[in-house]
């Protein structure tokens, strides 16, 4: 059984039960989709509070794609719709030009998608290593 540590996003014996649940292939596949999801989601709530400035076109365009399974690694994405792709120099930072021509300055960033997924680092673990269990535990390995 792995044990997660709340001090630190690590989580002992997690080497052992990525193992174990690899053996179990397609059927642990439901267990982390799931997890993925209610992650996912937590991820782009957060996000939409991170927001900084908005007129609701942003927060609104912010999706998750759902859990995606692609040889055993299973994500969900947070992204930005296309009707507001100025959430992403807004993320990202960006260079200014005025009428076609560079400035020289820069603007800062204003991170809202990363420190979402930051601040819910330890969650994921702690949900992660919960869901590999259940799984190892339904299948009785």
């Amino acid at each position: 059984m792995a044990i997660y540590s709340k001090s630190q996003t690590t989580v002992e014996g997690l080497d052992e039960l990525i193992k174990e649940c690899k053996k179990l292939g397609d059927d642990a596949v439901p267990f982390i989709k799931k997890v993925s999801d209610k992650i996912g989601n937590k991820i782009l709530d957060r996000a939409r509070q991170l927001v900084p400035v908005d007129t609701g076109k942003l927060k609104n365009s912010l999706y998750l794609k759902k859990p995606t399974n692609k040889k055993l690694n299973i994500y969900s994405l947070v992204g930005i719709g296309k009707e507001a792709l100025y959430g992403i120099p807004l993320e990202l930072g960006h260079k200014l030009v005025f009428f076609g021509k560079k400035t020289g300055l820069k603007v800062k960033e204003r991170p809202f998608l990363r420190p979402a997924a930051d601040e819910n680092k330890e969650y994921a673990v702690q949900e992660i290593a919960n869901a590999m269990n259940e799984a190892l535990n339904t299948f009785g390995k």
